[in-house]
């Protein structure tokens, strides 16, 4: 299957060599899609830019698929996202030359690192160039501590040469490790962590003060009963709050109350 042409069976037909043995198949059928499989790239391609850019579940990926007579399991769809994603770091592998000769026209590549987790999963870190805010490559691990983060640092070099600078936030495993691969190249501070480490420093206590009031008196909770309760309201006259807006709108672009047509 594929979008521009749905559903169709290909009828192929492979050559054989008997000197060398060598086997010739079809390059046009090959490009539409993978080798043994059903569904185009093209197909893999939507399915995971609407999972993974657009946040679609698959119910949602299922009916548009069937609208464009692509017709697809559910399960299928989550197997297809999954390929995408080993698809796509393929062919991002396969791009780091051409990756590395564009930042080098652009004067090089600033490598912003930063890492992420959700309680005790593995820390998702990822280096990616700030000036084309290109991912440059990523690596699961367990924790941010030096000794990981070394050899995910040398494989950038390698495969990027320095940059032409290094922007991160203040962890010491990721400093330790910056200053052993990238001896000399200039190093910076991320801003928004450096201001969010010294927020914390100076208001820590007065914000935990705050937190433990709301709680204690359930704040957050009666605010999202007052939510509801109002989105109800709202529900039940929308069309006149469409109509009270349109006159607010109005009276802010003529604030003498004129309209069109009118006469002091």
């Amino acid at each position: 299957m594929t979008m521009d042409i749905g559903a169709f069976e290909a009828k192929e037909i492979v050559l054989h060599c008997p000197n060398d043995q060598a086997i010739f198949g079809s390059s046009q059928l090959r490009s539409l899609a993978p080798d043994k499989c059903t569904y185009g790239f093209d197909v893999i391609e939507y399915i995971g830019n609407e999972l993974f850019v657009h946040c679609r579940n698959e119910r949602e990926i299922r009916e548009a698929l069937n609208a464009r007579n692509i017709f697809v399991s559910e399960r299928e769809i989550g197997y297809l996202g999954r390929k995408f994603v080993v698809y796509l770091a393929l062919a991002h592998g396969e791009s780091q030359e051409k990756l590395l000769q564009s930042m080098e026209k652009r004067g090089g590549y600033i490598l912003h690192v930063d890492g992420t987790c959700e309680g005790d999963s593995p820390h998702l870190f990822c280096g990616m160039d700030g000036i084309s805010e290109w991912v440059l490559d990523n690596i699961k691990i367990p924790s941010e501590k030096k000794e990981l983060l070394i050899p995910f640092f040398r494989r950038i070099r390698n495969h990027y040469n320095d940059p032409v600078a290094l922007v991160h936030d203040m962890g010491i495993g990721i400093l330790s490790a910056v200053e052993e691969v990238f001896p000399g190249i200039p190093d910076y501070i991320c801003h928004f962590h450096f201001l969010r480490d010294v927020g914390k420093d100076l208001f820590l206590d007065d914000y935990q003060i705050i937190i433990a009031r709301l709680r204690k008196y359930k704040v957050r909770t009666l605010l999202r009963q007052k939510a509801r309760y109002l989105e109800k309201k709202i529900d039940q006259y929308s069309e006149a709050f469409s109509d009270l807006r349109a006159v607010l709108e109005n009276a802010e672009d003529n604030p003498c109350g004129y309209t069109s047509g009118q006469k002091s």
